[in-house]
This record gives C-alpha cells, structure tokens and sequence, in this order.
C-alpha cells in the first residue's frame, strides 16, 4: 500500500488577471489552528498469505507544517552528482545521483536544477517519504488482535515492525513505458504492525468475518470487522504458454489478459514489478480496477488487462489482487482525508475513526514479453 495520512502540497499558483503568484501553504495556517490530530488506521488482511497482512496506524499532519515540508533535505541522505573529473560540474558522462532536477515537460524536456549541486524541492531525498513517514507512524500501541468476529475467539496477535513493507516511487521524466523504466527509483520502508511470529502461518476463512482490535497507549479501544475475499480466478491470455511459473507472451504486447473476482467484490489491482533478479524488483506500475460487468461465462465480475505497445521486453513480476467490497470502494474513492463514510473503525464509545480494515487476496505469476520476430 503507498497511501499516508495527507496530501503534499508545497506552494498554491494564484492566477488573477494574467498575473501569477506563488502563495506559500504555510500562509494559511491560521485557517487549521484549530485542527486536532487524528488517528488514521489502515489495513488488510491476506487471504492467500496471512504473513502479509498489515495495520498500519498513523497520525494525521497539516500540509501548513513546516517542520516537515520545508524543502530541505532534513535527515542528509540526498546525493549530488558524481564529480568524477574534479571540475566541479555536472558533464554528462558522470553520474546524477539524486541530483536529476525536476521532472515535468515529456521525456525530452531538461528538467530544472538538473546537475546543478544543490537539492532541489522535488528531488528525490527532499521532504521525501524518509523524512515525514517517521513523524505519521503510531508504534505506541499496547495490543493489536485479530479475532474471529462470531467467536470473539483469539486468532492473531500483531506486533509492531519498522520495516513492515515497502514501496517504490520513480523520479524523472513522464512518457511513454519504454521511457519510464529507465527512470530512477527509490524504495521505501514504512512501519506498521504485522502479525507476530507464532501466527504468520494462519489460514483465514473466507465465510466467517474478523474483528481487529487495537488498544491504545492511553487506554483507547478501536475496532473494525471485515469479511474475507478469496483470490482472483479463470486466469486467460490468448496466445500465450506456461514455462513453469512464467507467462511467456511472443506477441509483445496485445493479447488480452482476462480473470475474474469472485462474485462478492467488483475491486482489484494489478501490480507489475520490472525483474531484474530476486534481490531487484522495481516498481512499474501498480493501477486500481473496477469491474463494471460480469463475465457471460460464469456470471463473475471480469478484469481485464493489455499490455499497451511501449512495454520494454523482459521479465516482469505480476500480482493480481483481489479486494473485498469495503476495502475496495475505500481506495477507489482516492482515500478522502475528511470522508468518514468509507470508514469501518470505531473507538469504545462508537465515534468513527479515519481509515479502513478490509481483505484481499492475490494470485502471482512472471510475464516475459518477447519479440514476435522471434
């Protein structure tokens, strides 16, 4: 999941009469003096892999605080270029680092602040995930529990993990596939609360529904009770063969890839990873679906994907993901920040608190797009 609590907004463009301002976000504080701190609690649990299932718990934080979003980079992990003949500038042959300037304009625009020695608002290692994630995440929680929601009988216990997950954002020019993969990337660990070593092997059921509940440094209860999704099914790509655990695909592109959820959600997403080798997987793209009718076969809802003409060729890392209903209208709603409609967590006394707990379940598989000359 790559969602935090806020929104990052660093300057507002006022246009008026042709003429253009650059307004500073922090000049509207005095419009949030009075906001509290919220809880925001996300999670899911993994019908195909319990392991993986996650709660995350952050607090909420004001896009007007600058002791977070000040355009420095704070915490000094941003690099230059490399200055590999000594002349103290960027020649093209040398390595950027970080300093890749900001993107925008097509892949053929020179980004702004490229090679130029100072970390620029924009750039990776500047009011990056490194420096504000750590000021969201909540690690204070004294009890995190699953339970079976009929039985109220304990079926997990989670526990607190710095590293629970990751994440990859890429830097650098917009364009077409074969542009972005050659962009650079960064991977990022975020902290949450996964389920504790004596409970990573457990099986969810699919018919029963589960109940988490967390506890609160302060004493404060909140739960949340969700259904459980099975996985994605009736996997089809025409014109394509099985090599063990790989999809080989001679058409390069074009042939239609189809499944189905089962018939409880409408919700998935597909996750597609570049392979390089086990310890190097980067992020392509990772893209939200709605089916919007059922499959005439089998009367399922039906997904479906293509890869669209641009795909470089090699070997990719597939996940297909299905989401129960709840989760599901959750993240296709773009995570409202004031929503409270989507929420399913409540405190003791019956107030809603920000967020989501809701199911999903994956299927996984490599793709190799070849040449269709062989």
């Amino acid at each position: 999941m790559k969602t935090i609590s806020n929104i990052f907004i660093l300057a507002l463009p006022l246009f008026f009469f042709g003429c253009t301002q650059e307004l500073s976000i922090a000049d509207f504080a005095d419009d949030f003096e009075s906001y509290e701190v919220e809880y925001r609690i996300e999670g899911l649990l993994n019908y195909s892999d319990f392991s993986l299932s996650v709660i995350r718990v952050d607090r909420t934080i004001l896009v007007t605080d600058t002791s977070l979003f000040n355009n420095r980079d704070d915490n000094g992990d941003w690099q230059s270029y490399s200055d590999l003949n000594g002349n103290n500038k960027w020649d093209e042959n040398e390595p950027l680092n970080d300093d890749i300037g900001i993107g925008g304009g097509g892949p053929n625009a020179i980004p702004e602040g490229r090679g130029n020695g100072i970390a620029d608002p924009g750039e990776p290692g500047v009011d990056d995930y490194n420096e504000v994630l750590p000021h969201i995440h909540d690690s204070t929680m004294t009890s995190v529990v699953l339970r079976d929601a009929g039985s109220q009988e304990l079926v997990a216990e989670f526990e607190w993990q710095a590293r629970a997950a990751s994440f990859d954002e890429s830097y650098g020019p917009g364009g077409p596939p074969a542009v972005a993969a050659a962009n650079p990337y960064k991977t990022f660990y975020y902290g949450a609360y996964v389920p504790a070593p004596g409970f990573i092997s457990v099986q969810l059921d699919s018919s029963k529904t589960y109940t988490v509940e967390i506890t609160s440094v302060d004493g404060q209860l909140i739960s949340a009770t969700t259904d459980i999704i099975a996985g994605p099914r009736n996997l089809s790509w025409d014109n394509t063969t099985w090599e063990a655990d790989t999809l080989v695909s001679p058409s390069n592109n074009y042939s239609l890839l189809t499944w189905n959820n089962p018939i409880e959600s409408f919700y998935g997403s597909v996750e597609v990873e570049l392979y390089f080798r086990a310890d190097s997987i980067k992020d392509f793209y990772h893209f939200t679906r709605v089916a919007f009718q059922l499959d005439e076969a089998n009367d399922l809802p039906l997904f479906r994907e293509n890869f669209t003409v641009g795909f470089p060729l090699g070997l990719y890392l597939i996940t297909i993901n299905s989401y129960n209903d709840d989760y599901g209208s959750y993240i296709w709603s773009s995570l409202p920040i004031r929503d409270r409609e989507v929420s399913n967590w409540r405190d003791q006394d019956g107030n809603v608190v920000l967020g989501n707990l809701g199911s999903a379940a994956s299927i996984q598989f490599y793709l190799r797009l070849g040449s269709t000359n062989g």
